[in-house]
């Protein structure tokens, strides 16, 4: 099986075995390498596969983030990783919760690492918290107030047992 392995995953002490195939994106190994001095996991990238997920790939997770609201909570390089198991056809290993929200939308394959998972598929929208306008998009501030917006969940659907079980 691909597994796609996040940044979190490595730092929180993922252990690769030899059944399954590991593979990630060059700016996973970038921030590994940032850090790994502190961390010591440098040797545990040596295990993986770089690979670089098309741009039609990456414009199209955009695109689902955006219609989420997941888009201003994910990095570049989150938005890579969901592209890479999407174009791969792979399980994308990871915690954040962002993440599997837009992994679920696309029907992406996605695993948590240390039981943190998602239990309800949420669509966020942003509030202003002086007039209170709700807005489908994170602006700097306010249009109408000026003042500091607010993510929010709009919808909320509960994941049923028989969906979660479809995700392993």
């Amino acid at each position: 099986m691909k597994i796609v392995v996040d940044t979190s995953s490595l730092f929180y002490g993922f252990q690769f075995d030899g059944n399954n195939e590991y593979i990630t994106t060059d700016s996973v190994i970038e921030e590994v390498r940032n850090r790994s001095m502190k961390r010591g996991i440098g040797l545990r990238t040596e295990l993986m596969k770089i690979f670089r997920p098309s741009s039609g790939e990456v414009a199209e997770v955009e695109k689902v983030a955006r219609l989420s609201g997941d888009f201003d909570q994910l990095s570049t390089t989150d938005i890579e990783l969901i592209a890479l198991a999407k174009g791969q056809e792979a399980v994308l290993l990871t915690n954040d919760l962002a993440i599997q929200n837009v992994c679920r939308r696309m029907g992406i394959n996605y695993q948590s690492f240390g039981g943190k998972s998602i239990d309800t598929e949420i669509e966020w929208g942003y509030r202003c918290v002086g007039c209170h306008r709700r807005f489908n998009r994170l602006y700097e501030e306010c249009p109408h107030c000026g003042n500091e917006l607010k993510r929010y969940p709009k919808k909320r659907k509960p994941i049923t047992l028989a969906k979660q079980s479809q995700k392993s």
